[in-house]
């Protein structure tokens, strides 16, 4: 049996979800503890990639964005659970580059309750295409773990 979330939950985890993108592509690095725990890991690219610990590694990154960064679109997010364990989420990404390009990918990730809501505690990014030769497919980064089964699926309480 999957965890029992309530209908408030799993809006306040899309939200928090979609947030990534707002708080990246703006530079709204003051507002990063309303998406990320104080210890949150966040991993990017194929295989080693770049991971960062923390929020200040984060606030870091993020501060670093170039105006003519990607605009990120998160889309179809899925929420997965285990009986009493952690919550996680699938969602795909697109991204619009300043020359007219796309690029997309899979935003994999942790959440957890805390006090002031839900946060991400760990964040991955892989891309799909365009593909990076002598990479791999990216399907190798989607272990069962993220993968929806009916049971992993929430249950909705009241």
């Amino acid at each position: 049996m999957s965890r029992k979330l309530t209908a408030a939950d799993v809006a306040e985890i899309h939200q928090t979800v979609a947030l990534v993108a707002h708080v990246y592509d703006d530079v709204e690095v003051n507002a990063l503890d309303l998406v990320f725990t104080e210890d949150v890991e966040v991993a990017l690219g194929y295989g080693e990639g770049v991971t960062l610990h923390g929020l200040a590694a984060v606030r870091e990154l993020f501060s670093q964005r170039r105006p003519d960064g990607p605009d990120h679109q998160t889309v179809n997010t899925v929420i997965l659970t285990d009986p009493d364990g952690p919550v996680r989420t699938h969602s795909r990404y697109i991204a619009l580059r300043s020359d007219g390009t796309t690029t997309n990918g899979d935003y994999l990730g942790i959440l957890v309750p805390t006090p002031r809501g839900w946060r991400i505690s760990y964040f991955r990014s892989v891309p799909r295409y365009p593909r990076v030769e002598g990479a791999g497919p990216p399907a190798t980064a989607i272990t069962d773990e993220w993968r929806p089964t009916a049971d992993r699926l929430p249950a909705f309480v009241d």
